[in-house]
């Protein structure tokens, strides 16, 4: 996500259609709620699955908030979509301390603690089960991975990466003693490592070598970049009628692989040749199908940009090839990787506290929609790997012993089994309701923030 972010800066034209953009934002919406709805449905499915066994009487199973717009009752339970779509919540009877009981053997407050801990915690189980389930499947069906080491491809001028003297051509090989399986995933983890120098291990003309590196923070997200990118191929996806590139003939999926003998490993790399042209021919070696062409281009001048372009929208693709795995080896994979994304909600946290992640980092509903919708745009398996590391997040999230979440309801369990009876009615009222503020308040911050990212988004 933040790596995609950054390279708007790569682009060869430097502005991209906003209305474009707005429209594909529209689309993006529907989209995404329908995948988040699954997501909260999932959920909450894991409460009631686990009420219903334990003979809890469930009132309500709601997806979204707010005003009811599709309800049905089936038994002693209304099934209902509501207005507000981020979220859901199933209601038990005897659950809500505010809420009258009348001591019967269905309600939520008479079952032992036992039963009441595993109703809590089935929410997020279930949403980790399914996490792991999605990525079994993919697993053993079979993902693109990556055909290429980790090989740098640019390195922002000032930036992290060029003060720790990481060079275009290095091969990362760990980070902070942990080996760095793919690009997403070495980007999240130096995400969380704003201000804070950690070894960097490169593979540099076959032999290893450790680096220091701080990666630094960027104000416009509030998380820390190093300021390098991946070598990829840079293939054209879009053509500008009438310039250069046009004009000799390229075409879109033709992948620009040199530029006067000089491997291309990324969009920027290009951008610095075109530009450090000042509209001297170039010639450049194109993939095209399974031939190779060299073309001449003479770089135009634009005066909006003030530097030299040849006219077209640039991809940074990376070569994969389909990987399947064993059931055995599914399995393992898929619960490491759900250990991960589990492990990077409690570094986030810990990096919120300590002041290396800024609160502005956390995406909130607009932000999670858009990301659903963009991983559906994308292909298939990123919106299913997106799918799955949201589903961990929610489960991870809602294990913190934090009030009005699942953790905070076991975490009030666990005082009354110490204390041998729960706390008052108008303690836990008192709790819920300031819990509640306080998450009101933390929607509202995050929702802004999306907002603010739009923009950033579209570019």
């Amino acid at each position: 996500m933040h790596g995609r972010a950054r390279l708007r800066n790569l682009d060869i034209i430097p502005y991209m259609n906003h209305l474009t953009g707005y429209w594909s934002l529209l689309y993006q919406i529907p989209v995404g709620l329908i995948g988040l709805s699954f997501m909260v449905f999932v959920h909450e499915l894991g409460h009631f699955l686990a009420a219903k066994w334990s003979g809890v009487k469930v009132h309500t199973f709601s997806i979204g908030f707010g005003k009811k717009i599709v309800r049905f009752k089936r038994g002693d339970t209304e099934y209902c979509l509501s207005v507000i779509p981020f979220g859901g919540y199933v209601a038990m009877a005897g659950e809500n301390p505010d809420e009258g009981g009348y001591g019967n053997t269905d309600e939520f407050r008479m079952k032992p603690i036992p039963i009441r801990l595993f109703i809590a915690v089935a929410g997020p189980a279930a949403n980790l089960i399914f996490a792991v389930f999605i990525l079994f499947c993919l697993y053993l069906t079979g993902v693109q991975e990556p055909k290429r080491a980790m090989i740098v491809g640019h390195i922002e001028k000032n930036s992290a990466a060029e003060k720790a003297g990481v060079r275009v051509g290095d091969e990362i090989v760990a980070f902070n003693g942990k080996a760095s399986r793919d690009w997403e995933n070495f980007l999240q983890v130096a995400a969380m490592e704003g201000g804070r120098t950690g070894p960097l291990v490169i593979r540099r003309s076959g032999v290893d070598t450790t680096l220091s590196i701080t990666p630094e923070m960027d104000s416009r997200f509030g998380i820390a970049l190093t300021g390098m990118l991946g070598e990829w191929e840079v293939t054209v996806n879009k053509l500008i009628p009438g310039k250069p590139a046009e004009q000799i003939g390229l075409k879109p999926g033709d992948v620009i692989a040199t530029v006067d003998g000089t491997p291309i490993p990324s969009s920027s790399a290009l951008v610095e040749m075109i530009n450090g042209s000042k509209g001297r021919a170039l010639n450049v070696g194109i993939h095209r199908g399974t031939g190779n062409l060299q073309l001449s281009i003479t770089p135009e001048y634009e005066a909006d940009s003030k530097r030299y372009l040849i006219g077209i929208y640039p991809a940074n693709i990376v070569p994969t090839q389909l990987v399947k795995r064993g059931v055995g080896q599914s399995l393992s994979a898929s619960l490491q990787k759900t250990w991960f994304d589990a492990t990077l909600v409690f570094r986030t946290f810990g990096g919120i506290f300590t002041g290396q992640v800024k609160l502005k980092a956390l995406s909130g509903p607009i932000g999670i929609v858009q990301m659903i919708a963009s991983s559906m745009r994308q292909s298939v398996q990123k919106f299913l790997e997106f799918t799955a590391m949201l589903n961990t997040n929610l489960g991870v999230l809602n294990l913190l012993p934090l009030a009005i979440t699942d953790g905070g309801l076991v975490l009030l369990l666990l005082v009354e089994a110490v204390r041998r009876k729960p706390l008052s009615l108008r303690t836990q009222s008192m709790i819920n309701r300031v819990g509640f503020s306080f998450f009101i308040a933390l929607f509202l911050f995050v929702t802004f923030h999306d907002i603010l990212r739009i923009p950033w988004l579209l570019d």
